[in-house]
């Protein structure tokens, strides 16, 4: 197929699992739907309960706020990096503008 197609050839596993899929029942030639990330939705209290925790002690950590309020580590972070704005500076909370 390379002597024909040249460069823009597919590589020879992407062909195999293509004809895996027909064998299998799979005859739309579409991609399948993929789950997405959803978007964390914070409200104001929720950010200003960890504004508050940060500004009491700037060494807490997001595993600590994570036990504090109860929510996932990975709204944490976003809401101490993206809404706050704040960054770790010798393991000391600090804005990011500084």
């Amino acid at each position: 197929m390379k002597e024909v197609y040249g460069e823009q050839c597919l590589a020879r596993c992407t062909i195999f699992l293509w004809c895996q899929c027909y064998e299998t029942g799979r005859v739309n030639i579409k991609d399948l739907s993929r789950r997405e990330q959803a978007h964390f939705v914070t409200n104001s209290a929720t950010i200003s309960a960890v504004d508050e925790l940060i500004r009491q002690n700037r060494w807490i950590t997001t595993r600590e706020i994570t036990v504090e309020l109860s929510i996932k580590k990975r709204t944490v972070h976003n809401i101490i990096h993206k809404k706050l704005g704040f960054g770790k500076v010798c393991a000391q909370w600090v804005p990011k503008h500084l």
